[in-house]
C-alpha cells in the first residue's frame, strides 16, 4: 500500500481520525522487520542498506487504537535523497504523520539521535526506538533510557524487531501520540505549538525565530534548501509549521548543533563495558578484507551453488516420480473422457500433463531453493559485505560499489533490482547498473542454467555457463562505461553487524517471493503450454520454427524449435527452461501425449554442448516483460527498448560464437 493509500485509509473511520505514524531512521536499522512485526505480515528487507527505496503504508491495531504505519526509506538526514528525487523531509511530510517512530540503533546514539532531533525540530510528536538493543548489549552497551527521555522530552523504548521485544509498546505510545495531536487539530488548534524545540546557541534561536515570525520559506537559505513551492504548500496544508519549515531551511546551520547535541547525549545516557568482539564482529571484519573476504565469497558461491544443484536435483527426480505415478495418469484419463476432440485433448495435456511438471519441476526444487539461500544471505547482513568487495570490481565499470546492492537483489529477481538502483547518486549511474541487473542471473534464469545443464552435462559445465555469463555481464558494463560519459562517485556506506538468520524470517522471505512466482509463473505456462501444443498437434510449430531456423540452428546451432520456447520466455524466463522439457518430452514420445508419464529429459531434444549454448542465451536474452515495465518506469521506454535490443545482440552474438567453440555450427 503506498501513501495515497495510507491516506485514504486514515480518513476512512467514522472520524476520520485515523492517525499516521511514520517509521523513520537510518538505513539498515530495521524499520521494515519493526514494520513486519508491528503489522504481524510479512515486509520486504534485505539487512543491506539502500534496499528500502519506497514507502509501505499497513493499517495496524494496537492497545491505544487502529493506525496507519507508514515505513519510509532509510535517510541520514531531512536533507538526505534516499531514493534518488525528492529530500526525504518531502517524503515524510508527503506521508502526512501525526506521529514519527524514531528507530535507531541502540548501539550507536550518537550516530543516530540527529535524525530524531530533525523530526522532533519539525514539530511532530517522536517516539524514540532503541533497536537492536541485544546486539548493544552483547557489545557491552547499555542505555538509561529514562535519562533520555527527559532528555528528548518524548517516550524511549529499548526494542529488539526480529523478535518483537518492545515493538508494540513502542508503537502504543507513537499511536498514542498521534490520536493525541489529531484530537487537538480536530479541536481546532495548533498542536505544533505545544512541542517543544531543541535549545540551540542564542544565534541559531535568533536565525529561527526571525524565518519563523517573517514565515519566510527561502531555497538560499542553505545548499540543503529545496525550492519553496513544496515547502509553502505543506505549511498551508498544516502539515508543518513556519519553525518546521525554517528547521528544514537552515538545514546546514543546524546540523552541526544537532550532532553535538547527540554526542553529549549520547555520553550522558550510555554506559560502555569492555567486551571482547564476538565471533560475529570478527567474521564480519574479516569479510571485507581482500585477502579473508574474497575465499569467504568463493566459499559462499560454492556451497549455494552445491546446495541448490544437490538439493534441487533431488527434488526434480522425486516430483517427477511422484508426478507420473499418481498424477499424469488420471489427468489423461480424465481429459481423454471429457474434450472427444484429439487435437484439442492432446494441446490441453501439454499443459495440464507436461506443462505442470515441467513448471513443478524447475519451480519447487530451483527456484524456491534459491529463495531459501537469498533470504538466508540477506537476514545475516552478509550481502553488504559483498558491497564492499565489489566496490573495486564495480570501479572498472563505471559504478561505485554501492551499485551492488542492485546486483545482487537482482540475483533473486531483476524487478525490485531496477528499483533499488534509486540508491545511486546519478542517472549515468542508475542506467549502467540498471542494465548490469537485467543481465544478472535471477533465480529463475539460475534455474534454468542448473536444471538444464546439472542433471545432462554435469556440474563443471553449468558453472563453466555462470562463468560465462559473468564475463559478458563485466564486458557489457565496461562497454556502457564508455559508451555514457562521467565518473563514478565515492562508496558510503554504513555495513551493518552479522546476524544470526532467523528461521521465521527467512522461511517468510522465501514462501512470499516463491508464492507470488507461482500465481505469476503458473498462468503463463499454462497458456504457453497449451498454444505450443496447438502449434505442434496443427503443425503450425515447423512453419514457426523455419522461419527461425537461420538463427536459431543456423547460427546458434540449436534445433530450430528451441527458438520458440527463447520467444517465451519473453513473458518469464523460466519459460525458456518449462517449455524446453515440454518440448522434450513430445520428442521423447513422439507426442507430448503419447503414452502416460512420458519422460521429460532435454538430452532428447539437445546434445550437452547445445543446452550450454541454450542456457546462456536464455540467460542473457531479452530481459521479460516484468523487467522491462520496470526498465521503462524508471529510465524511460526508450531506454528500456535500448537495453533490450542490447541484451539480445550480446546474447546472439555470444551464442554464435560459443557455438563456434564447442563445435556445434
Amino acid at each position: 500500500m503506498r501513501l495515497a493509500g495510507a491516506r485514504s485509509l486514515a480518513g476512512s473511520g467514522a472520524s476520520g481520525a485515523t492517525p499516521v505514524v511514520a517509521l523513520v531512521g537510518r538505513p539498515n536499522v530495521g524499520k521494515s522487520t519493526f514494520l513486519a512485526r508491528a503489522s504481524g505480515r510479512f515486509a520486504e528487507s534485505a539487512n543491506v542498506p539502500g534496499t528500502t527505496v519506497g514507502a509501505e503504508a499497513r493499517p495496524v491495531v494496537t492497545a491505544a487504537g487502529p493506525a496507519i504505519l507508514v515505513d519510509l526509506p532509510g535517510t541520514l538526514a531531512l536533507d538526505d535523497h534516499p531514493t534518488g528525487d525528492a529530500p526525504f523531509w518531502q517524503l515524510l511530510l508527503d506521508a502526512a504523520p501525526d506521529a514519527v517512530l524514531v528507530v535507531a540503533d541502540a548501539g550507536n546514539l550518537a550516530r543516530h539521535l540527529p535524525l530524531a532531533l530533525a523530526c522532533r525540530d519539525l514539530g511532530l510528536p517522536i517516539v524514540l526506538a532503541a533497536n537492536l538493543s541485544d546486539e548493544a548489549s552483547a557489545r557491552g552497551v547499555e542505555i538509561d533510557t529514562g535519562a533520555l527521555a527527559q532528555l528528548l522530552v518524548s517516550p524511549v523504548h529499548r526494542t529488539v524487531g526480529r523478535d518483537g521485544t518492545g515493538v508494540a509498546p513502542a508503537l502504543e505510545d507513537a499511536v498514542r501520540r498521534g490520536r493525541q495531536r489529531v484530537a487537538v487539530r480536530d479541536a481546532g488548534a495548533s498542536p505544533r505549538a505545544t512541542i517543544p524545540a531543541v535549545v540551540y546557541p542564542p544565534a541559531v534561536e535568533g536565525r529561527l525565530a526571525s524565518e519563523t515570525a517573517h514565515h519566510r520559506i527561502s531555497p538560499s537559505l542553505g545548499a540543503a534548501a529545496a525550492p519553496a513551492a513544496p515547502l509553502a504548500q505543506f505549511v498551508a496544508d498544516g502539515r508543518v509549521s513556519p519553525c518546521g519549515a525554517a528547521t528544514i531551511a537552515l538545514a546546514d546551520l543546524l546540523a552541526p548543533h544537532r550532532r553535538a547535541t547527540a554526542d553529549a547525549w549520547a555520553e550522558r545516557v550510555e554506559r560502555r563495558h569492555a567486551m571482547a568482539p564476538a565471533l560475529a564482529e570478527r567474521i564480519a571484519a574479516a569479510s571485507v578484507r581482500p585477502s579473508t573476504g574474497i575465499p569467504l565469497l568463493l566459499g559462499v558461491l560454492a556451497a549455494t551453488f552445491a546446495l541448490v544443484m544437490v538439493g534441487g536435483g533431488a527434488a526434480a527426480a522425486g516430483l517427477g516420480s511422484a508426478w507420473n505415478a499418481w498424477a499424469s495418469p488420471p489427468i489423461h484419463a480424465v481429459v481423454g473422457t471429457l474434450v472427444p476432440v484429439p487435437w484439442l485433448a492432446s494441446a490441453l495435456l501439454w499443459a495440464l500433463d507436461a506443462g505442470l511438471l515441467a513448471m513443478l519441476s524447475v519451480g519447487l526444487p530451483y527456484v524456491l531453493a534459491f529463495y531459501v539461500v537469498i533470504a538466508a544471505l540477506e537476514d545475516s547482513g552478509y550481502l553488504a559485505s559483498v558491497t564492499v568487495l565489489a566496490d573495486r570490481v564495480l570501479g572498472a565499470v563505471g559504478l561505485p560499489g554501492r551499485a551492488a546492492i542492485p546486483l545482487l537483489v537482482a540475483t533473486g529477481c531483476n524487478v525490485p533490482a531496477i528499483y533499488a538502483t534509486r540508491v545511486l547518486a546519478t542517472r549515468r549511474e542508475r542506467v549502467i547498473a540498471a542494465f548490469l541487473a537485467t543481465l544478472t542471473p535471477c533465480s529463475a534464469r539460475s534455474a534454468v542454467v542448473i536444471a538444464a545443464l546439472v542433471p545432462f552435462a554435469g556440474p563443471l559445465v553449468a558453472l563453466a555457463a555462470f562463468g560465462v555469463v559473468g564475463a559478458l555481464t563485466v564486458a557489457a558494463g565496461i562497454g556502457a562505461n564508455a559508451l555514457l560519459p562521467g565518473r563514478q562517485s565515492p562508496l558510503v556506506l554504513e555495513l551493518p553487524p552479522f546476524r544470526r538468520p532467523l528461521l521465521r524470517s527467512v522461511t517468510a522471505k522465501a514462501w512470499f517471493r516463491f508464492r507470488d512466482f507461482v500465481r505469476a509463473a503458473t498462468p503463463l505456462m499454462l497458456v504457453g503450454s497449451f498454444v505450443l501444443g496447438l502449434a505442434f498437434e496443427s503443425g503450425a510449430v515447423h512453419a514457426f520454427s523455419g522461419v527461425m531456423a537461420p538463427l536459431v540452428h543456423g547460427w546458434l546451432g540449436l534445433p530450430a524449435v528451441a527458438g520458440i520456447a527463447l520467444a517465451f520466455s519473453f513473458l518469464r524466463k523460466e519459460l525458456a527452461l518449462q517449455l524446453l522439457l515440454v518440448l522434450a518430452a513430445a520428442e521423447a514420445a513422439g507426442t507430448a501425449v503419447a503414452a502416460a508419464g512420458a519422460p521429460i529429459a532435454l538430452n532428447t531434444l539437445m546434445t550437452p554442448s547445445q543446452l550450454f549454448v541454450y542456457a546462456i542465451v536464455a540467460s542473457v536474452s531479452l530481459p521479460c516483460v516484468a523487467t522491462f515495465a520496470a526498465l521503462a518506469g524508471e529510465l524511460g521506454r526508450r531506454t528500456a527498448v535500448l537495453m533490450s535490443v542490447a541484451s539480445i545482440a550480446l546474447a546472439v552474438t555470444a551464442g554464435g560464437v560459443l557455438a563456434r567453440v564447442v563445435g556445434i555450427a
